[in-house]
């Protein structure tokens, strides 16, 4: 292995920033591209936004399996191996000749980033010098912040310019340049523990969720109470237990489900599932709104959209700074409150209201995610003993992936059950399309509700993570000096 030292800090993190950048971005620049889509395939927005939900959840689905891949064969093979898939993947994207198609190379390109995403943290920590690790993991975070800020008003613009495929020619630039700094300055990792994969539970996960997605995204179009949708709902289900069922006995699980027992890091769960909600559904709602209510651009949308993630990028130190003194509850009180008053906000939504309006209120939602964020994740994350947070950091990943993409289906369904309705009395379609979004947002309030009371659960005293460890270490240093003296 190269010598870490301070000189090749910035190479390794450069390679390792422009990786996790292009994994982040495609979660959501396609937002921005799905009225062009539509127009595009002639496509229902229950179908376009797949392109969305499929990528997620193949990320949500892969992730586990990133820790097995990375030990197996060393994470800079993998992560140069991801890296070239995406590449790969991108460029079947931009020939995509119909609706399916482009969905199923979207969801090739999740699996690669759902191994993306966690090869990148990893590194972090086996490539830098210890003494640099959390200013690295910092600029690690600053590429995930500033991805959903670029990215849209990248994709918008190159949409406008050219057309839908010039979103995934974006790809190819950041793609290429990460591959040749991974080649170039990340040292080898360690390979060659020969773990089993377990192959059966990720087929039980990979196909139960998948049916579960299905149910929400078409349950509306064949009816709740039909049998088709009851039938693929008892599918999901019957496929999802037998995965929960093989990762309780098997001896190498993909995600080990004891870590639920700790119960704060099982209410940090829920609260993470509903802060993924909040964030993913309004980032696939507001670009509608802007080009069918607004009858704005690709590009339009994406600047409109911009300062609210730039918000999320400055508070999410904030939080870092603040967490040590106040502890975790108050600020995900403070966020997830942020939160309600942007999102009931949002639900006012008409082709009158103004630009300045959206960005101040989804910028206050933006804000409150960032205070939540870092807060819920840690809480969770130290009430887990150190020999299984990988298992615990692994289900994170699961639950937000998953979350994520059913939220976007079930919420894509009620919108476009809610447009009908409001055409029915006689609005035009962007003002159908206006109100429609904004009943969206109040419904959404319903979790967000539900997870202020459920907070307060979470972490009754004001320690950090850190302080319970060494107060731990203490213990366990006392427990010695006793025996030593008997």
């Amino acid at each position: 292995m190269k010598k870490k030292d301070g000189k090749a800090f910035w190479p390794i993190i450069s390679a390792i920033f422009f990786g996790n950048f292009l994994a982040v971005m495609n979660t959501s620049t396609v937002n921005v591209a799905v009225p062009a889509l539509m127009m595009e395939f002639s496509a229902e927005l229950s179908a376009a936004q797949w392109t969305i939900t499929g990528f997620m959840l193949a990320a949500g689905a892969a992730a586990p399996s990133a820790g097995w891949f990375g030990t197996r064969f060393g994470y800079k093979k993998v992560y140069i191996s991801v890296l070239c898939g995406f590449f790969v993947f991108s460029v079947l994207c931009i020939f995509a000749p119909t609706m399916e198609s482009l969905i199923f190379f979207r969801m090739m390109q999740g699996i690669c980033s759902g191994i993306l995403m966690p090869s990148t943290m990893t590194l972090v920590y086996q490539t830098i010098e210890k003494s640099r690790q959390a200013y690295g993991l910092s600029l690690w975070s600053l590429s995930a912040g500033l991805a959903p800020a670029v990215g849209p008003v990248l994709a918008g613009f190159l949409i406008d310019m050219f057309d839908w495929q010039a979103m995934f020619y974006l790809n190819l630039p950041i793609a290429g340049a990460a591959i040749v700094a991974a080649l170039k300055f990340l040292p080898d990792t360690a390979a060659g523990a020969k773990i089993p994969f377990d192959f059966p539970g990720f087929l039980f996960s990979f196909i139960g969720s998948m049916l579960l997605l299905l149910t929400f995204s078409e349950g509306g179009s064949w009816g709740w109470l039909h049998s088709k949708t009851w039938m693929t709902a008892g599918l999901a289900m019957a496929f999802l237990a037998l995965f929960v069922r093989r990762e309780l006995k098997t001896e190498f699980p993909l995600l080990n489900f004891s870590v639920l027992s700790h119960r704060k890091f099982m209410y940090s769960l829920l609260l993470k599932s509903v802060l993924s909600t909040g964030l993913y559904v309004g980032a696939f709602l507001i670009p509608i709104f802007l080009q069918t209510g607004l009858q704005l651009g690709a590009f339009e949308a994406g600047l409109i959209m911009m300062p609210s993630a730039l918000m999320m990028v400055l508070f999410t130190p904030v939080s870092g700074k603040l967490y040590h003194k106040t502890g975790p509850v108050p600020l995900i009180a403070a966020g997830i409150f942020l939160m309600i008053v942007g999102t009931y906000m949002m639900g006012s939504l008409s082709i009158e209201s103004t630009t300045l309006s959206i960005i101040i209120w989804t910028s206050v939602r933006y804000i409150g995610i960032a205070l939540c964020n870092m807060p819920i994740t840690n809480a969770g994350m130290s009430a887990v003993p150190r020999e299984i947070a990988g298992y615990a950091s692994a289900m994170n990943n699961w639950v937000r992936q998953c979350s994520a993409s059913l939220s976007i289906a079930l919420f894509s369904t009620l919108l476009a059950s809610q447009i009908s309705v409001h055409a029915q009395k006689g609005n035009s379609i962007p003002a159908a399309a206006s109100f429609a979004v904004g009943d969206a947002f109040l419904y959404s309030l319903i979790p967000l509700a539900m997870a202020l009371l459920l907070s307060i659960l979470l972490q009754k005293d004001k320690r950090s993570g850190m302080e319970k460890i060494m107060k731990e270490q203490s213990f366990k240093v006392k427990g010695r000096n006793r025996s030593r003296t008997i």
